[in-house]
């Protein structure tokens, strides 16, 4: 990870695989910047990094982006600072095709220098847009979280674990993957997935999830095959089955208690 990625890199470092302790990330989602203050005051205390759905915004200008993470930025003080804005085809309320929406997150980052900790570049964006944002990220004092959702189902598993591989293999400082499960199998095969890709690049923090109610016993467990963080929320839920982050923060210190992560 390049020098410049300083605060980034710094929460990266203790989400590796096999760390200590899973991180807890809250979701924030509101209509405008001082909504979004507000609730990720709450959300910093419910857990350990606020990520704030920039999708969730009424205006989704630059400038309107720049003024919600410069708001969040100023309610939070250091706390670390998740940058998510989600399209339409990634299951986001934001309609953009890859282009704009690259373009988007590239300008925030010529904007809001030192201002996130992290910025969520979805990764059906393509290699060639992926790599300038993956840039862009760093140049901008942030850690790069490639990310993927299937909304729709499972993936097989040697295709999951590919992909994560593949993020990783990009040059992702975080690889994140989600999908939604039809059986208890399915949510299985995300758990063999998250480990088979932290065994082969052990180097690059997981984010693994199943969604809904039957995935989510992975948002718990996962953190034992391989993933360095996990989805609570502090209110309204940003994606299917995520737990209470109290909750959250609880059962994942007791599979640590007993030596599970």
């Amino acid at each position: 990870m390049p020098d410049v990625v300083v605060r980034g890199a710094a929460l990266a470092a203790p989400c590796r695989a096999g760390a200590a302790r899973c991180r807890v990330i809250v979701p924030v989602a509101a209509a405008t910047p001082q909504q979004a203050a507000a609730l990720a005051v709450r959300a910093a205390q419910a857990g350990d990094i606020v990520e704030l759905r920039l999708d969730a915004l009424g205006e989704l200008s630059p400038a309107g982006l720049a003024a919600a993470v410069g708001a969040v930025r100023a309610a939070l003080g250091p706390a670390p600072l998740l940058a998510t804005l989600r399209a339409a085809r990634e299951g986001g309320a934001a309609d953009l095709d890859a282009p704009a929406y690259a373009a988007r997150l590239a300008a925030l980052c010529e904007s809001c220098r030192g201002q996130f900790d992290l910025l969520d570049i979805e990764f059906s964006a393509g290699a060639a847009l992926c790599a300038g944002l993956l840039g862009a990220a760093h140049a901008a004092g942030a850690a790069a979280v490639f990310s993927a959702h299937h909304f729709g189902g499972t993936p097989p598993t040697d295709a999951m674990a590919g992909t994560l591989t593949a993020m990783a293999d990009a040059g992702a400082d975080v690889a994140k993957l989600a999908v939604m499960p039809h059986t208890a199998a399915d949510a299985a095969r995300l758990l063999q997935a998250a480990a088979l890709a932290a065994g082969r690049r052990p180097e690059t923090p997981l984010l693994a999830m199943a969604m809904g109610p039957l995935g989510a016993v992975t948002r718990v467990c996962a953190a034992s095959f391989g993933a360095c963080a996990s989805f609570g929320t502090a209110g309204a839920a940003s994606a299917p089955g995520q737990p209470d982050a109290a909750a959250l923060r609880a059962a994942l210190a007791a599979l640590a208690g007993c030596g599970a992560i």
